[in-house]
């Protein structure tokens, strides 16, 4: 059975990202028996996370991401396995955008896990370093060249994954500074020894590259999966929240790859993207 478990805030229309998380849920049922827990940032039994920003902070949102973050989404799920018992165990975000050919990554390493061929698997996507669009690009990680792991899905034997106590004492060692982002941290829960200065890890481990999307805006109807990637992708040049920065006058854009797959997929010409004019690139 697998412990499938939300964490982290609630975000955006919780009801249509129901219904898009019902269909991965249909389909994992049809592999093995599952179980759902909600273990968000609202839970009353979620715990004192020592890694959270003040309550009384002034925009503590802002300090989350800009903080503290990573530790705190790490903190969450071990926590998460720690109120659990079932053999593997599934983290979820909230906002967290499935589309078909990435349930049937996720399908395929459940099936590779309980054939005991994966220990512990991360998923996510990447819009830089040529993986723009990425279907289904499964990559064993070396710890000792992987500076980032996807974390937007965390799937894991119980038994590989590092204890409650470890992991913290891991994340302590990190300077506050630099305990912004999970996909840095999540390393964590991977058992090594360190032989000879080089990390040996001891338990097989793989991130896949899909078409996993995050929900960037609160949709009253069911959008179709590219107009949450057109907005995820969007996220990543300016919005509301993501004001543009020293990377947005790099040129072309580190995003220009993302915009161009994107555009390819409505069969569009090439837009590049114009500093100031950050939103032209949708328009046809």
């Amino acid at each position: 059975m697998i412990a499938v478990f939300y964490t982290g805030d609630i975000r955006h229309n919780q009801e249509i990202a129901s219904q898009n998380h019902k269909k991965l849920f249909a389909k994992l049922s049809e592999i093995v028996d599952i179980k759902i827990y909600k273990f968000t940032r609202d839970d009353p039994n979620r715990g004192l996370c020592p890694y959270d920003p003040p309550a009384d902070q002034a925009d503590p949102d802002n300090n989350y991401r800009r903080g503290q973050g990573g530790a705190v989404q790490l903190w969450d799920f071990i926590r998460g396995v720690s109120r659990t018992t079932e053999p593997y165990v599934m983290r979820l975000r909230t906002d967290v955008w499935f589309t078909d050919t990435s349930i049937e990554c996720i399908c395929n390493e459940v099936r590779e896990m309980i054939a005991n061929r994966s220990d512990i698997s991360y998923f996510g996507s990447d819009w830089i370093n040529e993986n723009a669009g990425a279907v289904d690009k499964r990559l064993e990680i070396d710890l000792n060249a992987d500076a980032n792991i996807q974390d937007f899905i965390v799937l894991a034997k119980r038994e590989k994954l590092v204890s409650f106590d470890k992991v913290i004492e891991h994340i302590n060692q990190v300077n506050p500074n630099k305990r912004r982002s999970g996909n840095k941290l999540f390393r964590y829960i991977i058992p090594v020894d360190v032989i000879d200065g080089a990390k040996v890890q001891r338990a097989a481990v793989f991130r896949t590259l899909c078409q996993i999307w995050l929900i960037r805006k609160t949709y009253n109807n069911y959008p179709s999966d590219d107009e949450v990637c057109k907005d995820y992708i969007q996220s990543y040049i300016a919005d509301e929240k993501a004001r543009p920065g020293k990377k947005s006058l790099i040129d072309p854009h580190p995003m220009q790859d993302a915009v161009d797959w994107w555009r390819n997929l409505k069969g569009w010409d090439h837009k590049k993207i114009v500093p100031g004019r950050w939103f032209e690139w949708q328009l046809q």
